[in-house]
């Protein structure tokens, strides 16, 4: 396994793992129910990172999880710069509507203090939201670019389709929880909704493991004159 996709496999596992032992350790110390939150929705992502200890696994997990995502985003744009090579600005706002999800997510989590009454809600929502509707826009955008004839005879069928399902149910789930939001209906629906896009968003990033394969990541560093000064870059190759 090459090093883009161990940055998937962690991408995925890290933020996963964060969030059902959260839960688990917030269910032994009694600060949630134990349930079936994918199914059940009995309480949002949220309130199992709040309270002391799960608190600290849950904010230092995530933003390390965030830290894997924003690298991913960047091996993405790289890679897809190899492939495609016309299709620059999408490519680029691909890759800026990912890094400010991840940033969205990184300013929800730190704000978790417990108790309750201590965190700044406006913060945590407008971060939540800014992770969920713009990792979805990236992995829209994404999902499209790898539909051009250059680079879709170049990935597998099982990993382009996998992504055109995560992404339709992603759409179906985020229609489904703003009409719900809208119409104040059923809150266990919500919080469910919120349990899959989180698994969803992490299964996307897994699915490039299959697209990575055989590649590999290098870092430069350039004199440019122009600028007076060195440029950086990271790159995928085969």
């Amino acid at each position: 396994m090459n090093l883009p996709q161990k940055i998937s496999l962690l991408s995925f596992v890290v933020s996963q793992v964060v969030i059902i032992v959260s839960y688990i350790i917030s269910v032994q110390y009694g600060h949630v129910e134990a349930c079936l939150p994918y199914l059940e929705g009995c309480l949002n992502i949220t309130d199992a990172g709040i309270y002391s200890p799960e608190g600290y696994v849950f904010r230092g997990g995530m933003i390390t999880a965030c830290a894997f995502f924003i690298v991913w985003w960047g091996i993405s744009h790289q890679w897809l710069k190899l492939q495609l090579t016309q299709q620059n600005t999408k490519i680029r706002i691909m890759s800026a509507l990912g890094v400010v999800a991840s940033l969205g997510l990184v300013v929800a989590t730190a704000v978790l203090i417990p108790d309750r009454k201590a965190i700044a809600w406006t913060p945590h929502v407008i971060g939540a939201m800014v992770f969920f509707s713009a990792s979805f826009a990236a992995q829209l955008l994404m999902t499209y670019l790898l539909h051009r004839p250059e680079i879709k005879a170049r990935i597998s069928n099982k990993s382009l389709m996998s992504k055109v399902l995560i992404v339709a149910v992603q759409g179906v789930m985020i229609a489904t929880f703003l009409y719900l939001e809208l119409s104040d209906g059923s809150e266990s629906i919500r919080s469910a909704i919120e349990w899959w896009l989180a698994l969803l968003i992490a299964l996307y990033f897994l699915t490039a493991s299959w697209d990575w394969q055989g590649y590999k990541l290098t870092a430069s560093i350039e004199h440019s004159p122009a600028v007076k000064g060195y440029n950086a870059t990271l790159n995928t190759s085969p």
